[in-house]
């Protein structure tokens, strides 16, 4: 697990299009692909990269937080 810190690390693992990101917020712990669209720099920033985790595989997510797949980009498929 990783926290993502700023704007260019979530960049960075966005370019990537390798792992997960779990998006916290106070409903739900949302995994998402790495390239998923609904994951964006304008929500990143608009929550100050909090709750913003980057994770390799799924189950490693699963290891730390209770989490729900995305339904837009279905991780788990």
């Amino acid at each position: 697990m990783s926290r993502i810190e700023g704007i260019e690390q979530f960049k960075l693992v966005k370019d990537s299009n390798i792992g997960f990101i779990v998006f916290s917020d106070d409903d739900a712990k949302t995994i998402h692909q790495s390239k998923c669209d609904v994951i964006t720099e304008g929500k990143f920033a608009s929550n100050e990269g909090n709750g913003f985790h980057w994770f390799s595989t799924i189950e490693m997510a699963r290891k730390s937080f209770s989490i729900v797949m995305c339904d837009a980009c279905k991780p788990n498929i």
